[in-house]
């Protein structure tokens, strides 16, 4: 909403690609993201697989962001950073103040982020739904 420039997603999940195209986005299947065509890209999977589909889709000299928290460690082909010069950034939360006001203001959309509510008491049944696949957020309410 505050970059410049076309921003595109890539996924898995119909139901996600659904949501970015409802935004504006432009959003690809994993398996048609381009080879060496963005000058940045995000891996917010926190996955091994997305830190090499996001390093492979950029060009040289380009800029990887990890907006990710990986469990365990994650080989990577330094290598490929190296001749391709790519720069990679750590980003693990950033400012909050903008995005609260994005929040208040509707600029961006969360409602159909959210799958199920339960009440506090119902604590387990609300994990439960958590781990399902698929599941976005599940909010506990007092």
């Amino acid at each position: 909403a505050t970059g410049p420039g076309r921003v595109e997603v890539a996924g898995r999940s119909d139901g996600a690609l659904d949501r970015a195209r409802a935004t504006g986005l432009v959003a690809h299947r994993l398996e048609d993201v381009s080879t060496e065509a963005y000058d940045i890209a995000v891996d917010c999977t926190g996955h091994p697989d997305g830190f090499d589909l996001a390093r492979r889709a950029l060009r040289p000299e380009g800029t990887l962001i990890l907006k990710s928290t990986y469990a365990g460690a994650h080989e990577v082909d330094a290598s490929s950073l190296v001749v391709h010069e790519i720069r990679v950034l750590g980003s693990r939360c950033g400012p909050f103040e903008p995005a609260l006001r994005a929040l208040a203001e509707g600029t961006v959309r969360v409602d159909d982020l959210v799958h199920a509510r339960f009440a506090l008491a119902d604590a387990p049944a609300a994990f439960a739904r958590a781990a399902e696949p698929g599941a976005l957020k599940v909010l506990l309410l007092p």
